[in-house]
């Protein structure tokens, strides 16, 4: 469906009991054009806060090595007791802090971060989603744009592992239109999950390791969504696609696109505009479908190592198959620390680049029908779990 009016849902949720326990993140993914090789990289915005209640002045990284380190703690440890064993072991706590994160998908792709306290963060306006940071460090979502720019050395990194990224700077300055969005929005007890954007018209300029970067909005292929709660999802199962091309006709699928979401008590949240065909199978809601859906890692061929995300949906009016495939050297992992501390961590492993297949058929009696079969580039593709120290 056409996005006209959003439900308020893009703005910061981190209220009541959520200031103390819960996550919201923004994330905005598109495709841009290296000015100097011509070569499509697929990128990725991220604006994350956590716990912003616990430590407002200070950011609170759940990673950070935290040994005791008094006098009488050295004195035991010297002296080879047995309360040297508890001068080694570390002092979990819960995270706190806002963080935004961006960075490129795909083969040689990296992340960068930077962190800032939650009294950084600025929210309200109308038009205004978030904004993290102050001065040149800030980084700003609005409703139809982001303005930011991240550096991290290796002299960062050496001091601070826990940041979770690699070293390189990158700068943004980007447009965006919303032309497809699904609405109602997947909301559970512990989670919600709203597609802001599940096919969006980019434009504007980004910079990467000083080389530049140009985002043509009809090549964009962007997304945008939004999570927020009091925990993460897990299993994390992720597809998403505005790139698709009719096997039938031959033409491009304009405004055509799918976001596959969850997993939601064994089910999957499954959305997608085929041509003029709407099709939404919500996690949440009454509506009856059954789901099947795997990740699984290939064989190796003389094309590499590929992960294959399959997803099969169904009703009595309507079958949907996807299938993507993306190389692991084009992916990463990214990690999401939860709001329950204790280096309880969500590790996202995903790629921009999967290329697959999407059928649309329509059920009559005991037959199939086939609406439509297109290829899908330009794929997000991401599977992630829960991992515990």
């Amino acid at each position: 469906m056409l996005a006209k009016k959003m439900n308020g849902n893009e703005r910061y949720m981190l209220k009541g009991s959520l200031k103390k326990n819960g996550f919201d993140i923004w994330r905005l993914v598109f495709s841009a054009f290296c000015d100097q090789t011509g070569e499509e990289r697929t990128f990725f915005i991220e604006f994350f806060v956590v716990n912003p209640a616990l430590s407002p002045k200070e950011c609170v990284l759940g990673f950070k090595n935290r040994l005791p380190s008094s006098e009488a703690d050295l004195q035991y440890a010297l002296a080879g007791t047995q309360a040297a064993l508890n001068a080694n072991q570390e002092q979990l706590v819960q995270p706190s802090y806002a963080m935004v994160r961006a960075g490129c998908l795909g083969i040689n792709g990296k992340q960068m971060s930077s962190y800032y306290p939650t009294e950084q963060i600025y929210t309200g306006k109308s038009g205004f989603i978030i904004s993290i940071g102050s001065g040149e460090k800030a980084c700003t979502l609005n409703d139809t744009s982001s303005v930011g720019n991240i550096r991290v050395s290796y002299a960062d990194l050496n001091e601070y592992p826990e940041m979770l990224c690699n070293a390189g700077s990158i700068t943004w300055n980007i447009q965006f239109e919303r032309n497809v969005a699904f609405v109602p929005d997947y909301n559970g007890k512990n989670n919600s999950w709203t597609v802001l954007g599940a096919s969006c018209a980019f434009s504007g300029m980004l910079t990467l390791d000083g080389e530049s970067y140009t985002i043509i909005p009809e090549k964009s292929y962007g997304y945008f969504d939004k999570s927020w709660g009091k925990d993460f999802v897990f299993p994390y199962f992720h597809l998403n696609s505005s790139n698709l091309t009719s096997i039938i006709s031959g033409k491009n699928l304009e405004n055509s696109c799918f976001v596959v979401n969850g997993v939601y008590e064994d089910k999957l949240s499954v959305l997608a505009l085929i041509d003029d065909n709407d099709i939404e199978f919500h996690a949440d809601k009454s509506n009856r479908y059954s789901v099947t859906f795997e990740c699984t890692e290939m064989p190796e061929d003389e094309d590499g190592v590929k992960v294959h995300w399959s997803v099969s949906v169904h009703n009595k009016k309507t079958v949907l198959d996807i299938d993507i495939f993306c190389h692991t050297d084009a992916m990463f992992v990214r990690d999401y620390e939860s709001p329950a501390g204790g280096r309880k961590v969500l590790k996202l492993l995903g790629g921009g680049t999967g290329t697959g297949e999407i059928r649309l058929y329509k059920q009559i009696k005991k037959n199939l029908e086939l609406i439509e079969h297109a290829t899908v580039t330009n794929a997000v593709c991401e599977f992630g779990n829960i991992e515990l120290p």
